[in-house]
């Protein structure tokens, strides 16, 4: 146990949004457990200064191995879990079999460990893509069918469990260290432009483009909400198009090389609904496209010495 209080526990936790969702909990004192498959915090490194580290323990999870994660979360006793331990889309598609494993078999035993342990509250990292679109009104892919299936399986562990759960829906975010994943295109053209670098964005869409530290910012608020019920939220509900992307990155770097593909990636057929989201934390500062942009041009240049 870290400190005199109970820690959070974050799956997933050298991932993309782990990280940063672990730097933010920092700032607010909170003792963190960082549990991921693979430990490797380069990323943390980056985005979180060493001497701020002393909260952060690093501890080895396998979400899709019940005694991995049994083990974990009795061991610690956290006062919420932050569950995002997940395969993207990429990898349900070349490895449907392993991403079922990891997406929902470790759904239902990070919640199966925490009614087990008596944790009373998971918040966990649902996905856009599991919004129906398309001709056929459903999830256009497997991991978007996986994650509607752990909104699912969040709603039977409330009802004869009694977890409370909150499930939000990240769409296209973007940010410094964004690198796995089919919209991580978004940063991958941010980071080739601070680089001064080619780079052709693989499609066209609408959607909401959402800036990691705000969402990592509205992930550590829930922490501090209390609600009853299995509940699901959209996290933004602004919706851009890749022009507006690329207006975003020429507005930073006038002479980049970023251009994008005519490939359509078709949008959810729903309207996107924070309302429940709103209702549990408040509002929160949105940061604009062009700012998040800014921001993360900024940090690559940093990291590399870039002019």
């Amino acid at each position: 146990m870290i400190g005199d209080s109970q820690p959070v526990l974050v799956t997933g936790a050298s991932g993309f949004i782990g990280s940063w969702i672990i730097a933010e909990l920092n700032k607010s004192d909170k003792p963190v457990i960082a549990a991921d498959v693979e430990l490797d915090s380069r990323l943390l490194q980056q985005i979180l200064p060493p001497e701020n580290k002393s909260q952060v323990r690093f501890i080895s999870c396998d979400v899709s191995d019940t005694a991995s994660v049994w083990k974990v979360v009795s061991e610690t006793r956290p006062s919420t879990i932050i569950h995002l331990a997940a395969l993207q889309i990429p990898a349900c598609k070349d490895n449907p079999v392993l991403c079922a494993k990891v997406n929902i078999l470790g759904q239902i035993n990070v919640f199966d460990a925490a009614q087990k342990a008596g944790v009373k509250k998971v918040i966990y990292s649902s996905s856009a893509a599991a919004k129906p679109r398309g001709e056929d009104n459903a999830p256009a892919n497997l991991y978007g069918v996986f994650k509607k299936t752990d909104e699912e399986i969040a709603r039977i562990f409330f009802q004869e469990h009694g977890i409370s759960s909150l499930g939000l829906r990240p769409y296209i975010v973007y940010g410094f260290g964004r690198g796995d994943g089919e919209t991580s295109a978004i940063t991958k053209a941010m980071r080739a432009a601070a680089l001064n670098k080619d780079y052709t964005i693989p499609f066209r869409t609408c959607a909401c483009m959402e800036y990691v530290g705000e969402i990592a910012d509205i992930f550590c608020r829930t922490t501090n909400a209390t609600w009853e019920g299995a509940k699901v939220s959209d996290l933004t509900t602004r919706t851009y198009s890749v022009d507006d992307i690329l207006e975003a990155i020429y507005h930073c770097v006038p002479n980049a090389r970023i251009s994008s593909a005519d490939t359509l990636r078709v949008s959810p057929n729903i309207e996107f609904d924070n309302s429940v989201l709103v209702d549990l934390i408040g509002e929160w500062l949105n940061v604009s496209l062009k700012e998040g942009t800014r921001r993360t041009i900024e940090h690559y240049r940093t990291l590399v010495g870039q002019p």
